[in-house]
């Protein structure tokens, strides 16, 4: 009797098996890192925009004005980018006077500061990201201080 060389089914299906058991402990913990290094990016460009309005206050005396139609200090927001679109990538708008560079790629966050007399806060918010998985993250905020919060989920 000759014996044959080869692979039986029930050996493949065990092989396969297996696969699928590691993809899905893989893939959680792969989607859960991304996840926290699209906040961590966030992160990093709210830390920037306070970076350059602290830099306007030492050089202006005020923080930036919010109001892009009239540039006054209203309290009206600022949107940097509408992330619910990935042309948000497209229409980085600046502050007159504040060099903040827009992330590489496309924004996942809406990012706006604000302006209350002399109170400055700038906030990431992803409720309208076109990227679904960040639904759930919490707004990012930096006060004056250069204190962030928020980001969790």
């Amino acid at each position: 009797m000759r014996r044959r060389k080869g692979f039986t089914l029930i050996e493949l299906m065990i092989v396969v098996v297996i696969i699928g058991i590691l993809a899905a402990l893989a893939i959680p913990r792969f989607m859960a890192a991304a996840k926290k290094s699209k906040v961590s990016e966030a992160k990093t460009v709210l830390k920037q925009i306070w970076e350059a309005a602290e830099s306007y206050y030492q050089e202006m005396g005020a923080y930036p004005p919010c109001d892009p139609a009239d540039g006054s200090s209203t309290g009206t927001p600022w949107d940097f980018n509408d992330a619910s679109t990935k042309a948000g990538s497209v229409t980085w708008n600046r502050v007159p006077g504040m060099m903040v560079d827009k992330p590489s790629g496309y924004p996942r966050f809406t990012y706006r500061i604000t302006k209350s007399g002399n109170t400055f806060e700038a906030i990431a918010f992803s409720s309208n990201s076109y990227d679904a998985s960040l639904h759930d993250v919490s707004t990012l905020t930096i006060n004056v201080d250069g204190q962030i919060t928020g980001g969790t989920w």
